[in-house]
C-alpha cells in the first residue's frame, strides 16, 4: 500500500479503490503529504483531442471554454475530459516538496519544471484562467497541482520557447519512437493537420536516417487554409522532400493523388506511415498508402484503431500497426536536443502562428463523442430542445466514469432511456445491466433477493442456493428503480456493499466479492426523503456521486413535436397506416401539460392512431385521446362535471369528493394498463402505494 500512495492512490475520493487516472474525483486540497510535491501551475498544454473537443463544443468562444475547463476541474479535482478520456500536461514552479518525497531530479522550491504526467491522474486546482493560444492548444492559468514520486518531470529548458516546448513534450514519447523506427533507404509518409507536428516528426526521422531516406508530408488543406504554401515549404524544406496540401478527409482522391505523384501509379507504397493528424478519416489513407508488411504508427491518443484493423483485413493487407508510445526516461532529453536543433524553424512557426488567432477550426475528431443528432438515431433518444441537449451532454459525460449515479425525474420522463445511454456509453457496455424495481420487492424477501442465500438457509430455500441481484450484476450495472421504496434495514446493508464491495449471502459465512456500478432512479426527491427520515443520509451521499435530473416534458416543449412524430411513425409502421398529424393536433399537444410525460405522450399518439378514422389526425382527436388517458374512452371531459354534480347532490364532504375522484381514476388506469406496476407508473406513485389504495377502495 505504501507504494500505491506514491502514485496518488490516497488522493482518490470516488470511487474508492480506483487508481487516480480512472477515478471520478480526486482530492485536490492544498496541503501536501510527505511523499508529494506541489507546483504553481502557469500553463497547460491540452491533449489534442481534448482541446479540439472543447473548442467545438464551445464554438471557439474563449469564455465558454474557460468556464468548461473550470467546471471539469471543480467536479473532478483534475483535468479529465470524460468525452475524450484525456487531459494534458503542464508547466509550473515548484512550491513545496514533502520531506519524504523521493527527489530524483534534485528539485528545489522555485524551479521551473514541465510535468510530463497526464493531468487526468494528478490533483489540480485552478483559480483563474488567462489567455488561450488556439494554435498551440494551450492556456495560461493560476492554480496548483499535486505531484507524486512516480510523476515524471523535467527542468523547463530556458533556451526553448515555452509554447513550443510544451507542444513537443506532449508528443515526446511518439517523437522518440519515430526516431528509433527510422532507417536509411526507407520511404516515410507523414499525415498531419498541424505545421508544428509535421516539423517535429520529420526532424526526428531525418536526425536518425540522415539524407538517405524520402520523407513525404501530406497536410490537411482545410487546416492550412490560412497559410500560403510558400510559408509551409520554407519551414519544412530542410526535413521534408515533398509537401502536399490536400483534402485528406477525401481519402480515395488523396490516395490516388499521392500514388500517381510519388509512385507513377505503380504498386509501390510507403514503408512507414506516421499519422499525427487528429482527423476522422485519415486512418483510411494511412492504410491505403502503407505497403504490405509496412509500419503504420498512430501518434495521437485517440484513433479508430479497431476500424483500421478491420479495414486492413478487408484489403487483405498485413500491416504492423503501432499506437501511442508509452513514457521512457530517455524521451525528455531527446526532445530537448531536438527542439534546440530546430530553433530557427520554431521561430518561423511562432511568427506564423502569431499572425493568426486561430489557423484552423478543426472538426471534432473524437469517436467517443457522439453528435446529438446521432445519439437519437443510435440510442432512440428523441429530442429537439436545448434543455434536453444539455442533459444528454451530462449523461454522456458521466457515462465514462465508473461511479454511482442517481437519475431523478417524474414518472414517464424517460429514466430507463437515460439508463440505456449510460450503459451503452460506459466501460461496462459489454456486461449485463440488471434492472430492479424496488417497489415490487416484498420486505421479508428483500435481503435474499439482493444478496442471495445459501442452500437450506431457511424453510423453502432452494437446495442449490441462489444468487442475488448483486452477484448477477457482477462486473456490470445494477439499476435500482424507485430506490426510495427500499426498507431502512436493507438500505443499511446496501450501504455496506457499496463501501466494501462485498457481502454475505443469507446463511453464508464467506464474503462474496463483487464489482458493480449502481445506478438508481426515483420519481420522488431523495433529498426530501432524507429530511423526512425515510432514506439514509449516508446512503444518499454514497449513491449521489452524480445526479441526472430529467426535466418534465412541460419544461422542454420543443421535444413534443419530434417525439409525437416519432411515435406516429412507429405506430404507422406497426398498423401499416400512413396517418399524419395536423397543425391543430400539434398545437393541442403543445398546450397540454403532460403530467405523465413522454409515456403519456406515447400513449396519446397510440390512442389517436387507433381511434381516428381519417388519414389526418386532428386537434379534436388528440383532445379526446388525452381525455381518455385520464377518464376512459366513454366518459370524456363531461365526466368531471357529471361526477361533481352527483356528489354535490349528496352533500358529500371535500375528502369524500376527492376520494371518489381518486377511486374512479385508479379504477380506470388499472383497467387500461392491466398490471399494478404499469398503472403505478402512469399514476406517478409507487406500486406499494397503489396496492394500499386498491385495498382502501376495494378495487
Amino acid at each position: 500500500m505504501e507504494n500505491m500512495k506514491n502514485f496518488g492512490f490516497g488522493r482518490v475520493i470516488e470511487p474508492k479503490g480506483f487508481i487516480p487516472i480512472a477515478a471520478w474525483k480526486l482530492d485536490n486540497s492544498l496541503k501536501i503529504k510527505k511523499t508529494e510535491m506541489r507546483i504553481r501551475v502557469q500553463s497547460i498544454k491540452f491533449e489534442e483531442g481534448n482541446f479540439r473537443q472543447l473548442c467545438n463544443v464551445c464554438g471557439y468562444e474563449e469564455n465558454k471554454i474557460k468556464s468548461r475547463v473550470l467546471d471539469i476541474v471543480k467536479k473532478r479535482g483534475k483535468l479529465h475530459n470524460p468525452s475524450t478520456d484525456s487531459g494534458g500536461i503542464c508547466y509550473g514552479i515548484v512550491d513545496e516538496i514533502g520531506e519524504d518525497y523521493k527527489n530524483h531530479e534534485k528539485l528545489q522550491v522555485g524551479d521551473a519544471i514541465i510535468c510530463l504526467t497526464s493531468l487526468t491522474s494528478l490533483p489540480l486546482y485552478l483559480e483563474k484562467l488567462g489567455d488561450i493560444n488556439f494554435n498551440y492548444g494551450q492556456i495560461e492559468v493560476e492554480g496548483y497541482a499535486i505531484l507524486f514520486e512516480t510523476s515524471p518531470v523535467i527542468f523547463a529548458p530556458k533556451d526553448v520557447n515555452r509554447s513550443c516546448a510544451l507542444y513537443a513534450f506532449d508528443e515526446s514519447g511518439s517523437v522518440a519512437k519515430a526516431y528509433h523506427m527510422a532507417e536509411k533507404g526507407k520511404r516515410f509518409l507523414l499525415l498531419g493537420s498541424g505545421l508544428l507536428s509535421i516539423l517535429i516528426y520529420s526532424a526526428a526521422i531525418r536526425k536518425s536516417a540522415g539524407k538517405d531516406c524520402r520523407i513525404v508530408a501530406v497536410l490537411d488543406k482545410e487546416s492550412m487554409a490560412s497559410l500560403c504554401e510558400d510559408d509551409i515549404n520554407e519551414v519544412l524544406k530542410k526535413y521534408v522532400d515533398k509537401v502536399y496540401v490536400a483534402d485528406i478527409l477525401a481519402s480515395l482522391q488523396t490516395y490516388e493523388l499521392i500514388r500517381k505523384k510519388e509512385f507513377n501509379d505503380t504498386e509501390e507504397l510507403f514503408d512507414v506511415s506516421i499519422n499525427c493528424a487528429n482527423l476522422l478519416g485519415v486512418e483510411t489513407i494511412s492504410v491505403l498508402l502503407t505497403k504490405e508488411h509496412g509500419i503504420l504508427f498512430f501518434t495521437n491518443l485517440i484513433n479508430n484503431y479497431n476500424m483500421v484493423l478491420l479495414f486492413a483485413e478487408s484489403l487483405g493487407k498485413n500491416i504492423n500497426i503501432i499506437s501511442l508510445e508509452e513514457y521512457s526516461q530517455d524521451f525528455p532529453q531527446f526532445t530537448i536536443e531536438l527542439m534546440r536543433s530546430l530553433k530557427n524553424e520554431l521561430n518561423q512557426i511562432n511568427h506564423i502562428y502569431n499572425k493568426y488567432d486561430v489557423i484552423s477550426r478543426l472538426p471534432v475528431r473524437v469517436t467517443e463523442l457522439i453528435q446529438y443528432n446521432n445519439v437519437k438515431k443510435m440510442d432512440g433518444y428523441i429530442f429537439a430542445s436545448e434543455t434536453t441537449r444539455k442533459m444528454l451532454e451530462d449523461v454522456l459525460n458521466i457515462a465514462s466514469y465508473d461511479c454511482s449515479v442517481i437519475i431523478q425525474g417524474e414518472t414517464g420522463a424517460g429514466k430507463e432511456k437515460v439508463l440505456e445511454l449510460l450503459h451503452k456509453n460506459s466501460k461496462r457496455n459489454m456486461n449485463v445491466c440488471i434492472k430492479i424495481n424496488c417497489a415490487t420487492i416484498q420486505a421479508n424477501l428483500a435481503e435474499s433477493e439482493f444478496f442471495g442465500y445459501e442452500a437450506g438457509s431457511f424453510t423453502g430455500a432452494s437446495s442449490l442456493g441462489k444468487q442475488g441481484y448483486f452477484e448477477l450484476a457482477n462486473n456490470g450495472i445494477l439499476f435500482l428503480d424507485e430506490v426510495g421504496e427500499l426498507p431502512l434495514a436493507l438500505q443499511s446493508k446496501l450501504l455496506r456493499v457499496l463501501q466494501e464491495n462485498q457481502f454475505y449471502r443469507v446463511g453464508g459465512q464467506v464474503p462474496v466479492q463483487v464489482n458493480v456500478r449502481v445506478i438508481c432512479a426515483s420519481n420522488l426527491s431523495l433529498r426530501t426523503l432524507v429530511k423526512e427520515g425515510k432514506f439514509r443520509e449516508d446512503l444518499y451521499y454514497r449513491l449521489n456521486i452524480c445526479e441526472i435530473n430529467i426535466p418534465p416534458l412541460q419544461e422542454r416543449k420543443e421535444d413534443i413535436v419530434c417525439l409525437a412524430e416519432y411515435f406516429l411513425e412507429r405506430y404507422n409502421e406497426k398498423y401499416m397506416q400512413n396517418k399524419k398529424l395536423s397543425e391543430e393536433a400539434l398545437l393541442e399537444m403543445n398546450n397540454y401539460q403532460w403530467p405523465g410525460n413522454v409515456r403519456e405522450l406515447d400513449n396519446t399518439v397510440h390512442r389517436a392512431v387507433v381511434n381516428c378514422k381519417n388519414a389526418v389526425i386532428g386537434g379534436e382527436d388528440i383532445y379526446n385521446a388525452i381525455n381518455s388517458n385520464l377518464y376512459g374512452t366513454e366518459e370524456k371531459t363531461e365526466v368531471k362535471e357529471n361526477k361533481l354534480s352527483e356528489v354535490n347532490a349528496r352533500n358529500m364532504t371535500l375528502n369524500a369528493i376527492l376520494d371518489n375522484h381518486e377511486k374512479a381514476i385508479i379504477e380506470e388506469v388499472l383497467h387500461n394498463e392491466g398490471t399494478t406496476r404499469k398503472a403505478a407508473q402512469v399514476l406517478g406513485i409507487s406500486q406499494s402505494q397503489l396496492m394500499r389504495k386498491k385495498a382502501k377502495y376495494n378495487l
